[in-house]
């Protein structure tokens, strides 16, 4: 589940929510403690990434929001330092069309800016 190289791409976010690569395919946004990070990749998958860079030990769960619904991970835990990268595999429709990085924990949610092509 932890990958290195999502890790690095999701360390760099720019203010406008572009990674190190500034494609629309790869969105971010900086939290406080860390990056959310959402990928789409050839029409099959989408990625989203959580690299927490500090705080205490925190419950989240990762997903995307894609045509008016959000799909979720199951809620784990995660700690300074740490990356974690959640996968779903998409309908070859899906491939293109707008959709978020989701990270939601207790007391709330954060998206990305929305990838597209």
């Amino acid at each position: 589940m932890i990958s290195a190289p999502a890790a690095s791409a999701a360390a760099y976010c720019s203010g406008s929510g572009y990674t190190a690569t500034n494609e629309p395919m790869e969105r971010c946004t900086s939290l406080s403690n860390g990056v959310v990070y959402n990928k789409q990749i050839s029409g099959a998958k989408v990625y989203t990434t959580y690299s927490k860079t500090g705080g205490s030990t925190v419950k989240v769960r990762l997903g995307y929001s894609l045509s008016g619904s959000t799909h979720y991970s199951a809620y784990f835990s995660i700690g300074s330092g740490k990356t974690v990268k959640k996968s779903w595999g998409l309908s070859s429709g899906s491939y293109c069309k707008s959709m978020t990085g989701v990270l939601n924990y207790s007391g709330g949610t954060f998206q990305t800016p929305t990838t597209h092509c």
